[in-house]
């Protein structure tokens, strides 16, 4: 059975979604605004990359966590509402789509809980 990522078309398909939201948002802010979206853009594909993969455990939790801990949430929980939104304009399913965006959004949160835990 192919990965998630396998079956939204790879890598390419996930980092041109996330850079068409940071184009679409970085539209409406001034430069200070969005200083740090080149370092989200990129943290944010590469996590959404590596939740859609299929890394077998410990291997997956151990790099999301460390992945999410760059990530801004309120950014990061905007991007799963343009993700969602934009792969049925793709023409993916709304099903799968919701798949992609709730395994993305699950992953996210048991990092957090990690961190605040660490802390």
């Amino acid at each position: 059975m192919d990965s998630l990522l396998e079956q939204v078309g790879g890598t390419p398909v996930v980092n041109r979604t996330v850079g068409e939201f940071y184009r679409a948002i970085g539209r409406h802010l001034t430069p200070y605004e969005s200083c740090d979206h080149q370092k989200q853009q990129v943290r944010q594909a590469q996590f959404l990359n590596h939740a859609f993969s299929s890394q077998p455990e410990p291997v997956r939790s151990s790099r999301a966590s460390f992945l999410a801990r760059g990530l801004n949430p309120a950014l990061f929980e905007a991007l799963l509402e343009y993700v969602g939104a934009r792969l049925i304009e793709l023409g993916f399913s709304f099903q799968f789509s919701s798949h992609l965006v709730e395994t993305a959004g699950d992953l996210y949160e048991h990092c957090e809980q990690d961190l605040f835990i660490a802390c």
